[in-house]
């Protein structure tokens, strides 16, 4: 690719930024804390309370209400966890989740975000931006009731406070970025005092990062809590993504020489001529390209259907007035193909490539909010609207790059 056509791909990344806010997600959870300051003095490095100064702010994620739907209206046997002292109960227990909450149990609902739309929705914008899996689990606990003991996890950890008050402590990490593998029980938690205590009340935002050390305690009202795990991709996960990469290679899949054989070539010689292959292989320059890609296209939104339209009945309804908007459901890309005169753009998971458009279409395209079917028609002025327009509006919506705005 020219130069010009990665500074295209710049160009437009940058525009998706600006229009939806790069981070403005992440920057709802840090509010009034800027990114910079966190991401600097605080990922991964330091747990940090922030306050929502009375503001209810995550109230349209979460309330006593939405549970309770979830607890009437869903089968959530699969998705329940309840604890006690640090011991997590027979997943047989739950069908008594009742009881044992009355008797203190806090109750756990795991991948909750795929269960409320509206937190669904924040999550999806969220793990657009960050490029890393995120989970979000709820914890619902009584007064003076405790259900995990010290313990860190392994992936970082954002504690959003919905209703009630719980005192949390965070200690140091013993053991530096531990994975998903290296669980806390295998280690023992540090004698020391707490380097954060803090009481959360509603609207307060607590971020841990992971191999940090901490506890929770419930205090004089019950406890209703997101926290929103930021499984964050390490070079381990690199790596895992370049061996699947070479498992398309013959040489990678070639059977090594044994041990005792009289072949020429030694098993140490096989080797060497691999770590050679390997360091070419890594040291390509669109290596680093080559993941972003993959993380962008691994992840599959939550909110990934729009029907009817997506089958293409209806998404014309007002003709050439009818307004369209970009979708948010992920991190947008686009190579420009030169040798076929077009455009591979990727958002999120999909994947398509249009050709023989103009380039200052493109540009329009994803530099609007919004758009109607008038101002595609100015956007392509040489293009007939039934013939060309309409197909190709068609197959964006259908792909889900553009959405029908309701």
């Amino acid at each position: 690719m020219s130069s010009e056509g990665r500074s295209f791909g710049q160009f437009v990344r940058t525009q998706f930024a600006v229009r939806f806010g790069e981070m403005s997600a992440l920057q709802q959870l840090l509010e009034p804390v800027e990114i910079g300051h966190f991401l600097q003095d605080f990922w991964t490095r330091k747990s940090l309370f922030i306050s929502g100064k009375g503001n209810r702010r995550f109230d349209r994620f979460f309330s006593w209400e939405i549970l309770n739907d979830l607890l009437n209206y869903h089968e959530l046997e699969a998705a329940m966890r309840l604890a006690v002292d640090g011991k997590v109960l027979d997943p047989q227990e739950n069908a008594n989740f009742l009881q044992h909450c009355q008797n203190g149990a806090t109750l756990i609902i795991d991948r909750v975000h795929k269960l409320v739309p509206e937190l669904g929705r924040f999550v999806s914008q969220l793990r657009s931006q960050i490029g890393h899996p995120i989970q979000v689990n709820l914890y619902c606990s009584w007064p003076g009731k405790q259900g995990f003991r010290c313990h860190y996890d392994t992936h970082d950890v954002f504690i959003l406070q919905i209703d009630g008050t719980k005192e949390w402590n965070v200690f140091t990490d013993t053991f530096k970025y531990p994975l998903k593998t290296q669980k806390s029980a295998n280690f023992q938690p540090p004698n020391e005092l707490p380097y954060l205590n803090c009481i959360l009340e509603p609207g307060d935002v607590l971020y841990i990062p992971r191999g940090h050390w901490h506890y929770a305690l419930a205090l004089d009202r019950p406890s209703l809590h997101l926290t929103l795990g930021i499984h964050g991709k390490t070079g381990i996960d690199f790596l895992e993504w370049a061996i699947e990469e070479l498992k398309q290679q013959e040489s990678w899949r070639q059977t090594l020489p044994l041990l005792a054989t009289e072949s020429p070539v030694s098993l140490s010689q096989s080797i060497d001529t691999l770590i050679g292959d390997l360091t070419k292989y890594l040291s390509h320059s669109d290596m680093g390209d080559r993941y972003r890609r993959h993380l962008q296209t691994a992840y599959k939104p939550i909110s990934g259907f729009d029907l009817p339209h997506q089958v293409g009945i209806d998404i014309f309804v007002k003709g050439i007035d009818t307004k369209f908007k970009l979708s948010k459901e992920g991190a947008i890309d686009i190579q420009e193909l030169e040798a076929e005169n077009g455009y591979k753009i990727t958002l999120g998971h999909q994947e398509i490539t249009l050709k023989g458009i103009p380039k200052s279409f493109v540009r329009s395209l994803f530099s609007a909010d919004t758009f109607t079917g008038n101002e595609i028609i100015a956007w392509l002025p040489d293009y007939d609207w039934e013939i060309d327009i309409v197909p190709l509006l068609t197959r964006l919506v259908k792909e889900r790059i553009i959405l029908v705005d309701r």
